[in-house]
């Protein structure tokens, strides 16, 4: 098989797509196809890890922190464990 090239890497994931970087989870918000996110990246929200409940006393109104990732740092998460 061929190498691929930048190209053909970026199709990998979708919006909504659970990834891991570097050992930690995060969720892809923005492709290169949608212009959200420079060529061979994707853009991705980690979470927040600081946030708490408003019924628990936290603040609404935060402000989400999003970042752009070379795409050949990210890998497909676990299957999620889906809770109700």
């Amino acid at each position: 098989m061929d190498e691929l090239d930048v190209g053909q890497i970026k199709t990998i994931f979708e919006r909504g797509d659970i990834i891991e970087i570097d050992g930690l989870l995060a969720v892809v918000v923005g492709t290169v196809e949608e212009n959200k996110a420079p060529e061979g990246h994707v853009s991705v929200w980690f979470g927040d890890p600081k946030a708490s409940r408003i019924s628990e006393g936290g603040k609404d109104g935060s402000t989400p922190e999003v970042w752009t990732i070379p795409i050949e740092y990210c890998t497909k998460a676990a299957v999620p464990k889906i809770n109700h």
